[in-house]
């Protein structure tokens, strides 16, 4: 059976890598013997849950650094690769570019880095930017969530064509049998708090729709450092929403994050492939979010399953949410919509790309 690898800098978390990468192992051991290595770890048990056949390792027990142990990680992914015979190793997220494309300099093992952001926006840092162009240079191939990330990769760093692709996030299977309620009066959001996430837009927003309309409630469910959690409580607090605006915390049960609910917003500045607004049409909830790269627009039908507002226009997003609340037909129609375009994230549809591209790697070992 063939061997392939998936490395990511943490695996107990519960954001949208997690979820690729465990995804990903689980429905590839149908056809390979899979390897799902973690670096670090914040001490905590998966939030995940791998199937058996997967073989697990976490390097680290505790908290690193990447930047102090760049090459200890590569030299303790290289010998794990010769020693378990790995042929292919793809790197989820940049910051597994340059410790995982430096494993694989003098070895067999193929180096495929899949960035699960975009390199349009998420370049804040002068290591995402240095991650970037030594995974552009090391890696053998390059995978990105979008088209639109596809393209920047080969404008921006000159990535020729035949070396970056892009694969879409699948969508689970929904097994729930709750129909959208057209008379729900509530709005929600789920994301890590982070900056990435604009929370702070959301509040902005959250002010205006609810002072207009105090019929409604809405709710943000997701984790995060405490200080990020605080500093959003705290502008709550400050524009006197704490009765209106409620932070829920991490919930595994997706019907009832998604199941009650009238309308999903997402404020985010930047994504990658943002699998809570494919969740959100599983539940056929109406969506209004920024059209930020990347992701929003290639799975939100503006006018028509929802509306995607220009970066970051508090103001124009507040009115549309505000169209929604007030016209349960229209919130109807957004719903009966909201699954047109779902084909394109069909899991065995993007299943059967990975295990192409796997073994096109596999002809040019």
């Amino acid at each position: 059976m063939k061997k392939i690898a998936l490395v990511k800098w943490i695996l107990d978390d519960s954001g949208g890598g997690e979820r690729v990468a465990v995804s990903l192992a689980n429905e590839l051991t149908k056809k390979y013997e899979v390897h799902l290595i973690g670096i670090t770890t914040k001490q905590s048990d998966l939030f995940f849950k791998i199937n058996s056949q997967v073989k697990y390792s976490n390097f680290f027990d505790h908290r690193v650094r990447l930047s102090k142990n760049i090459l200890k990680i590569s030299k303790m992914l290289k010998k794990y690769f010769i020693d378990n015979e790995i042929e292919v190793a793809f790197g989820i997220g940049i910051s597994a570019n340059v410790f995982l494309s430096l494993s694989g300099i003098g070895i067999s093992t193929k180096v495929v880095l899949c960035d699960h952001t975009n390199s349009i926006t998420d370049n804040r840092e002068f290591s995402q930017k240095v991650q970037r162009y030594v995974g552009t240079k090391l890696a053998d191939k390059i995978i990105t969530l979008t088209q639109e990330d596809r393209e920047n990769y080969i404008k921006k760093y000159g990535v020729p064509e035949e070396k970056v692709c892009y694969i879409y996030n699948w969508k689970e299977a929904s097994f729930s049998d709750i129909s959208y309620n057209k008379n729900s009066t509530k709005i929600v959001t789920v994301g890590r708090f982070d900056y990435q996430k604009g929370f702070d837009y959301l509040v902005q927003v959250a002010k205006k729709v609810l002072a207009k309309r105090s019929d409604w409630t809405w709710e943000i469910y997701g984790s995060g450092s405490q200080d990020e959690v605080d500093k959003i409580r705290n502008l709550i607090n400050e524009n006197d929403l704490q009765d209106k605006l409620v932070i829920k915390g991490l919930e595994k049960n997706q019907d009832l994050i998604y199941g009650d609910k009238g309308i999903y917003v997402m404020t985010s500045r930047y994504e990658g492939l943002p699998l809570v607004l494919l969740e959100a049409q599983q539940y056929n909830l109406p969506i209004v979010s920024f059209r930020c790269p990347t992701g929003p627009n290639e799975i939100v039908e503006d006018g028509v399953n929802g509306y995607l507002i220009d970066c970051y226009d508090t103001d124009k997003m507040s009115d549309r949410i505000l169209e929604l609340m007030e016209d349960s037909n229209l919130r109807s129609s957004f719903s009966n919509h909201a699954k047109d375009n779902m084909d394109k994230f069909d899991k065995e549809k993007i299943l059967k790309q990975w295990i192409e591209l796997i073994e096109t790697i596999y002809e040019i070992r």
